[in-house]
């Protein structure tokens, strides 16, 4: 991707987060802040966005244009958690303020059922879990050069 159509969509990315997508990103930027100066938050930058890292082997949240994780320290998983949160970062500009309703309590509730064992299918069988990993792996790869190629496990256990 070009440096100029990179700086163009990453304009257009804040600025919609900013405004369609504001009812998550304002509360997102609060909470993430407060976790950088607060709870000693690691930022990386993800896509146009950022991913802080606080807390201990928790998954991820996205927050609006944002999201935390737990430290992962590099490697696959690290990977594929950014890019998937920032898949949901993605759907936040499509589905602007329903984005909570729509996918984020359905997510958090499939996340919670994952690590209690209840969870019947594949975390990505979900159509909001699957197309977050899938539009953040491509947007990313895109963004950033790189050919990250992530397995979508949609099976029904």
């Amino acid at each position: 991707m070009k440096k100029s159509t990179k700086i163009f969509l990453g304009i257009l990315y804040w600025i919609w987060s900013l405004t369609w997508g504001a009812l998550m990103t304002i509360p997102g930027l609060i909470v993430t802040a407060f976790c950088i100066v607060f709870l000693k938050g690691k930022p990386h930058k993800n896509g146009f966005s950022y991913i802080v890292e606080v807390g201990g082997n928790w998954g991820g949240v996205e927050l609006g244009c944002v999201a935390l994780c737990g430290h992962y320290y590099g490697g696959s998983y690290w990977e594929e958690i950014r890019r998937h949160e920032f898949g949901h970062t993605v759907q936040q500009l499509f589905l602007g303020p329903l984005q909570l309703f729509v996918v984020g309590i359905p997510s958090a509730t499939r996340y919670w059922l994952s690590r209690f064992g209840k969870l019947k299918q594949d975390y990505d069988y979900a159509w909001f879990e699957y197309t977050a990993s899938k539009w953040g792996t491509a947007w990313i790869n895109k963004i950033e050069n790189q050919s990250f190629e992530y397995t979508y496990k949609r099976v029904k256990k």
